[in-house]
């Protein structure tokens, strides 16, 4: 019975960080298109962020893609 609850908790330890929302952001690349991606803490390596905001959903940030003037394509 123990082995049987250490695993349950252990199981479920394994599955919260899967279980967290995504965030996303909108970036812009290396060649000027811009795109929504899901928010990294580390950045992205030659991509510029775009905005300090984060959205909740990824319909959302391609909705703010929209406004964005500075690219040369939009990638959805």
């Amino acid at each position: 019975m123990k082995r049987l609850i250490m695993t349950a908790l252990l199981v479920g330890a394994a599955m919260t960080p899967a279980l967290a929302a995504d965030q996303y952001t909108v970036v812009k690349d290396t060649v000027g298109n811009c795109s929504a991606v899901v928010a990294s803490p580390g950045g992205y390596p030659g991509m510029q962020v775009l905005s300090d905001k984060n959205y909740s959903s990824l319909e959302e940030a391609n909705k703010s893609l929209d406004s964005v003037k500075d690219c040369n394509g939009l990638v959805r």
